[in-house]
């Protein structure tokens, strides 16, 4: 890689900001500026935007935060299998609650909660193949799809969306799944208990 420099025009708030970071951190500013290239160039290569790249740090964060692990398929499916069994009512609840309790950290922490949400689903171990959410005037429409998801599984991502939606104060209004796919859809609730 050529040492040469190049001369680039940037706005003064964002040298100011980056100028106050690399201070905290021990750094020149220069040294700062090419690691975070560097870095910009890295999330380029692994085939994200940069916006996609700092939501999934975001969502990563919030998900440690939130006590959250990572978990292969074959394990979680096992897990679901085996602890819903004569115990699905249960089962369902914690994960309902779990969803609450996410919801209500996202709806406080971020300004886009829902937004955040989606990323949330598209990052976590579900391998869902499809996650769309249409944010309509009087509601929010969200369906998921995979094709691995069993139906325990499906019944547990369902009672957790429906949770993390009831979190951040909506509503549900329509329901529907079976094996491998979600259709809900939520209003704001008027009065949010949550």
């Amino acid at each position: 890689m050529s040492k040469s420099k190049r001369l680039v025009y940037v706005s003064e708030d964002l040298i100011k900001e980056a100028m106050e970071i690399a201070r905290r951190e021990g750094k020149p500013l220069g040294v700062f500026v090419e690691e975070s290239i560097e870095l910009a160039l890295l999330a380029k290569k692994l085939g994200y935007e940069l916006k996609e790249a700092a939501d999934l740090l975001e969502v990563t964060k919030a998900n440690r935060i939130l006590g959250g692990a990572f978990v292969p398929l074959s394990v979680f499916n096992y897990l679901v299998k085996v602890v819903s069994k004569g115990k699905s009512k249960s089962f369902n609840e914690r994960w309902y609650e779990s969803g609450r309790l996410h919801g209500k950290y996202l709806k406080e922490k971020f300004e886009d909660p829902i937004r955040i949400f989606k990323e949330f689903l598209k990052a976590s171990r579900w391998d869902l193949n499809e996650i769309e959410v249409i944010d309509g005037e009087s509601s929010v429409k969200l369906r998921c799809f995979s094709t691995v998801l069993t139906d325990k599984g499906t019944e547990a991502l369902l009672k957790y969306v429906e949770g993390a939606f009831h979190g951040m104060g909506y509503e549900t209004i329509r329901s529907d799944y079976m094996k491998g796919m979600i259709i809900l859809e939520f209003k704001k609730q008027e009065d949010t208990k949550y």
